[in-house]
């Protein structure tokens, strides 16, 4: 069987362009679709490389900034309370937890120094041990006390201030304040 089909020149149409000819629309639809395509991936790496620089600088600020250590009272217990006109007896029971929040350094607490007081009257003082803690570590410590407080052990705390102790204690309710200095 023979093809005996011939085709028109005029309906031909080639595939791809074969010669650099501007006038050829084929041939110059294909260079505008690359340069559109060139143009949307050279913006999508600029937008990729100016995202990943404002997320460094923002990790970078948010690292570099340090922050105080935080220092949370996670118990607060008084036992044997004994309470008179003139003196305070107690057994304080006090757990903690100091927590270093920074991402680039280490806190070093040389010289740690807790109080307890009712307003501003000292009754108790503290020291805990000299540390150090690494980033985003936290340590939790516990500190037992017993404390006898006088008028005439400690001048400084007023008269008053045991009859006062003593009376809250009686209502059943007296407010103590720690305070911890690093």
């Amino acid at each position: 069987m023979e093809n005996t089909a011939k085709s028109h020149p005029s309906t031909m149409m080639p595939l791809l362009p074969i010669s650099n000819n501007p006038s050829n629309p084929i041939l110059s639809q294909s260079i505008m679709t690359g340069c559109f395509a060139k143009l949307v991936l050279v913006h999508c790496a600029l937008l990729l490389a100016l995202g990943t620089f404002t997320l460094l600088c923002v990790f970078m600020y948010t690292s570099i900034i340090s922050e105080p250590p935080k220092i949370r009272i996670d118990s607060f217990f008084v036992s044997k309370l004994k309470v008179s006109n003139t003196s305070l007896g107690a057994n304080w029971d006090v757990a903690f937890t100091i927590e270093n929040r920074n991402l680039v350094s280490w806190v070093r607490f040389k010289c740690i120094e807790g109080s307890i007081s009712y307003e501003d009257n000292p009754l108790s003082k503290f020291p805990v041990e000299p540390f150090e803690l690494g980033l985003k570590e936290h340590k939790s410590l516990r500190v037992k006390i017993s404390t006898t407080v006088s008028h005439e052990c400690q001048p400084a705390v007023k008269e008053l201030v045991f009859e006062e102790i003593k009376r809250q204690h009686d209502d059943g309710a007296t407010n103590f304040n720690m305070h911890v200095f690093a």
